[in-house]
């Protein structure tokens, strides 16, 4: 058994091209500088670090989260991304820009996702990019929902009841377009069905949309 409360099977996760880690780590080129925006326990870090060669820096705010994010990350802080100035911040305390920059499931619990994803720009390289997930709220099971004329919040998924902000993939193109970015590179996760199947029907069956970005 591990040592860490917060771990779950991450290789299994990433076995499965249909889901979201396996589309993200698939996005992240061997040996990169990556910042992990809401890092958690830096389960995902440690595996770029050990498979992928890369340096890994994680944030977040769950301090219970990065006793263990410490120990397996190259390094890891305490920062809320909703604070004014938080990319200068870093920066102090990092010195670096980076290769690539993970949004994983994060600016879906923000108030202002624009600014934050604006703000990210001053911590990427000339030819970074931003990896971002977002849940899609245009999944069937919502949109039937919707049609039975509910929309419950619940304790994790699409409608997780902490999520503030919610996405088709639409808004979501429109998000990163507004913010300053062109999308290089994009895929859908998806659970229980062949991932040719949700790549084709991604608005239905598309569980979270996944985009690699540049800046313009």
């Amino acid at each position: 058994m591990s040592d860490h409360p917060h771990d779950y099977d991450f290789d299994l996760q990433v076995t499965n091209e249909s889901s979201t880690h396996s589309i993200q780590i698939r996005m992240i080129p061997d040996g990169s500088e990556v910042l992990d925006v809401g890092c958690h326990s830096g389960i995902m870090g440690e595996y770029l670090r050990r498979k992928k060669r890369c340096y890994v820096v994680g944030i977040d705010t769950d301090e219970a989260a990065l006793k263990d994010a410490v120990t397996r990350l190259d390094k890891a802080f305490m920062a809320d991304i909703e604070t004014r100035g938080w990319t200068a911040i870093l920066r102090e305390q990092v010195g670096k820009s980076f290769d690539i920059i993970v949004f994983g499931d994060v600016l879906e619990h923000t108030r202002d996702p624009l600014t934050i994803l604006s703000e990210a720009r001053k911590l990427l390289k000339p030819e970074g990019r931003v990896i971002v997930s977002i849940p899609n709220v245009a999944h069937w099971r919502i949109r039937l929902a919707l049609l039975a004329g509910r929309f419950t919040y619940t304790e994790s998924g699409i409608l997780d009841r902490t999520h503030l902000r919610f996405f088709t993939e639409g808004s979501l193109h429109e998000l990163v377009r507004d913010a300053g970015y062109q999308v290089v590179d994009q895929d859908v996760a998806g659970y229980h069905l062949p991932h040719w199947l949700i790549r084709m029907f991604r608005n239905l069956l598309g569980v979270q949309f996944v985009l690699a970005c540049k800046a313009t």
